[in-house]
């Protein structure tokens, strides 16, 4: 849980709601957003599976924690809350499990790159990463797994 004195000094976090056609649903996403960056086109990008636990580890105060202390250079991350067929949209686009599991993760992948990569260009004004990364938790991990491997021209790290 937050601490209620917590100031975060390096960052912002900023919910979005943002109606996929793909997956047929409002995807909530939060944007955890490094400030005082002079070279936006310098900074990396990293995606998260399900996004809703972030709150929990507590991400924001990790994440300006290592900012504070120049540990690691301005990132933009995008925590991407799951929905509730968060099974059928997670997993191995190319084929379900024995149980159609992963079922809609060629739709899931469809939205990543036609729906929200281009929102996070055009929401926050960077027109190009330095890399991009993505990760993920449990089954969530699974999808950034395949997404990055499958796309590994657009994804340094996974």
């Amino acid at each position: 849980m937050k601490s209620s004195n917590t100031i975060l000094t390096n960052i912002v976090v900023e919910r979005t709601a943002l109606t996929s056609k793909f997956l047929e649903r409002e995807v909530i996403i939060d944007a955890y957003l490094p400030v005082h960056v002079e070279h936006p086109d310098k900074m990396s990008l990293l995606l998260i599976n399900d996004g809703q636990d972030l709150p929990k580890m507590p991400f924001d105060e990790i994440l300006n924690e290592l900012l504070q202390q120049s540990i690691i250079e301005p990132v933009l991350c995008i925590g991407i809350h799951c929905g509730p067929e968060r099974k059928m949209e997670y997993g191995v686009a190319a084929e379900p499990d024995d149980k159609g599991r992963g079922a809609r993760a060629n739709d899931y992948t469809k939205f990543v790159f036609n729906e929200l990569l281009p929102h996070i260009h055009v929401a926050h004004n960077v027109p190009s990463f330095k890399e991009k990364s993505f990760a993920g938790f449990s089954l969530g991990g699974l999808s950034a797994l395949d997404i990055v491997w499958n796309h590994a021209h657009e994804f340094a790290n996974v």
